[in-house]
């Protein structure tokens, strides 16, 4: 009886030594803004992007001032017009500020399409960076820092500079093809 409690307990105690091994979790965290920002091929989209924005701004202001010369001659007028020529030179007006509104919605629509199209290609070379970058570092998983959700990180965990570095020299063979 007493071989039997013992070979029971020798089973039990060595049965509860073997825990199951269970894979390392190393999770990574990046600031994708930090490195659109930051990296060689952000720095230049963004300096495109900057140059067709300045060019839609100089045109938004050439046809706000328009309408402002406009304004102020309708008022310079008004004593003098007659009720008739009043109402018309105030629809004129009503329209052409409508068409201003049009023209601005229609130019921020057509500037976040420009943007995207010239960001598509870097978020697709990042998107494989990321993944290369991954694998090699052995992590089980990449999480955006501004994503909600994350509500701390221990900056160890921050692998936004080498991300940028990797993108850069990505981006850097990708010209080259």
């Amino acid at each position: 009886m007493k071989w039997i409690i013992a070979l029971t307990m020798c089973a039990c105690l060595l049965g509860s030594g073997v825990v199951p091994a269970q894979a390392e979790v190393k999770i990574g965290i990046v600031n994708i803004q930090d490195v659109l920002e930051k990296s060689e091929p952000g720095q230049s989209v963004m300096a495109e992007f900057k140059g067709k924005a300045d060019e839609v701004k100089k045109e938004l202001e050439k046809r706000k001032n328009e309408l402002e010369k406009l304004r102020g001659e309708m008022e310079k007028q008004s004593l003098v017009l007659s009720q008739d020529a009043k109402q018309d030179k105030e629809l004129e007006f009503k329209r052409k500020v409508r068409d201003y509104q049009d023209y601005v919605q229609v130019t921020q629509r057509n500037l976040q399409v420009e943007n995207d199209k010239l960001s598509k290609p870097i978020m697709e070379t990042l998107g494989e960076v990321l993944k290369d970058f991954g694998k090699k570092n052995k992590f089980t998983m990449i999480v955006d820092m501004k994503t909600p959700g994350v509500v701390y990180t221990d900056e160890g965990n921050d692998v936004t500079k080498q991300v940028i570095l990797e993108l850069n020299k990505a981006w850097r063979e990708h010209k080259k093809k």
